[in-house]
């Protein structure tokens, strides 16, 4: 094959290299994103909490569907690789960090509210359980499937679909340590998350992109979307049950002067004690990494791809 080709075609692997089929899949994900946003079922007729809360969370599988799928065909026909080589491997103790992803997360989102408390610049103006005992914990569970139907596919992309590809598209160059271009992935993966989220301003958005520095570390330490995943949740949740993001499935009602974003109770300082505790939680996680593993380290096998049919186990740095 001449130079020019072999610089856009692995013919070894048989397909396209990274500078390739990576705008190729952006595009396609981002089309079947854009058809499936077209779409916004409610199934359910008035205007009751369980029925609005069911519909909200219906409306939302269209998108999340066209994320998901995007993917796993830019994964599939693009890449060659198996769709679990994105993070998605469950037997490799994925509920466990699932779980340490969601404690760090509801860490972050409280000491984020604690301060706007403690700081007066957030004010608790009641409690509310609304539908009562019987009621309430079916919006917490609507609640809670909508922040997953959402996040997941959204984690999939960003941090599985494209992390992995930078990291992997610069193992073949000697001149760039893993550490290096995994650094280069979570940086291009917050920077995506601050386009897709600055629509709700920019200081949302930058506080989006500071957080996408936390899930990239997790994902890059760990090797799959556990405890991301499980981070995004914990505070996406957390500020619906504490009222920053006032749901019917709240169950603290919040006030304050000001706000970063429309719709939420979120004033700046919230923001930035928050981005606080995200820098707190990245230090856990070297932490841990290094109690358990012995050393930190990029997980080795988001450098190599597991391509559809093999199972071969990565070498290790």
């Amino acid at each position: 094959m001449r130079r020019p080709l072999r610089l856009l075609w692995n013919e070894t692997e048989r397909r396209s290299r990274v500078p390739v089929r990576l705008p190729v899949g952006f595009a396609l994900i981002f089309l079947f994103a854009g058809i499936g946003s077209g779409f916004s079922p409610e199934p359910l007729m008035g205007r009751r909490p369980v029925a609005d809360a069911i519909n909200t969370l219906v409306s939302v599988a269209p998108q999340a569907v066209g994320i998901g799928g995007g993917v796993v065909l830019a994964s599939l026909l693009l890449d060659r690789r198996a769709v679990t080589d994105l993070g998605l491997d469950l037997t490799r103790g994925w509920w466990r960090g699932l779980a340490g992803g969601s404690v760090l997360g509801i860490g972050i989102a409280a000491s984020g509210v604690a301060v706007g408390v403690l700081g007066g610049h957030v004010e608790i103006s009641g409690l509310q359980m609304t539908g009562g005992v019987a009621v309430w914990p079916v919006l917490v569970i609507a609640a809670a499937g909508f922040q997953l139907l959402y996040l997941v596919p959204e984690e999939l992309f960003v941090r599985g679909y494209v992390i992995t590809n930078i990291v992997e598209g610069f193992e073949g160059v000697p001149s760039v340590p893993r550490s290096a271009a995994a650094g280069v992935g979570v940086v291009v993966a917050s920077l995506v998350f601050y386009v897709t989220h600055s629509g709700r301003g920019t200081v949302f958005g930058l506080m989006s992109a500071g957080f996408a520095v936390l899930l990239g570390i997790g994902y890059v330490l760990t090797g799959d979307l556990s405890v991301p995943v499980g981070i995004h949740f914990g505070i996406n949740m957390s500020w619906v049950i504490v009222g920053v993001n006032p749901q019917s499935a709240s169950l603290v009602e919040l006030t304050a002067a000001g706000t970063v974003a429309e719709s939420l109770i979120l004033p700046v300082e919230v923001v930035i004690a928050s981005l606080v505790a995200a820098t707190v939680a990245v230090g856990v996680m070297v932490w841990w990494d290094r109690s358990t593993t012995g050393r930190v380290q990029i997980e080795p096998s988001i450098a190599y791809p597991t391509f559809r049919g093999q199972r071969d186990t990565p070498p290790s740095e």
